[in-house]
């Protein structure tokens, strides 16, 4: 995998997390998300359907800092790994370790898998 490919992954994390501080999630993963995709958060395993509705009645992340760990290479697949830290409105910090797996599929990089792993 080129760097740009690489980039182009963190890139699609990037403009996830900027959508849900717009309060967009449910446009952006919309057409991100595999409709096949499962996402694993602390308390649920969710699937596509469950993650869009998820944002209904969530407030908009205030903001959000990436730190990138690094891009697995799996040729038709690829897993991006980072650490964030974000915050809601009158809510404390949210830091995790974050594992994205995406699938190139016929309309470009799809995200099939997404974990979260909160920092104790």
């Amino acid at each position: 995998m080129g760097m740009s490919e690489a980039d182009r992954l963190m890139s699609l994390e990037r403009q996830g997390w900027g959508a849900l501080s717009r309060g967009e999630g449910r446009d952006f993963y919309g057409d991100v998300l595999a409709d096949d995709a499962v996402i694993v958060v602390p308390g649920a395993v969710l699937d596509k359907r469950q993650t869009l509705a998820s944002w209904d009645d969530v407030a908009p992340w205030q903001w959000y800092d990436l730190v990138w760990r690094d891009v697995l290479d799996l040729h038709d697949a690829a897993i991006v790994i980072y650490d964030v830290t974000a915050r809601r409105p009158l809510e404390p910090p949210y830091r995790a370790t974050i594992s994205s797996t995406y699938a190139r599929r016929p309309a470009g990089w799809q995200l099939v898998m997404h974990q979260q792993t909160p920092w104790a």
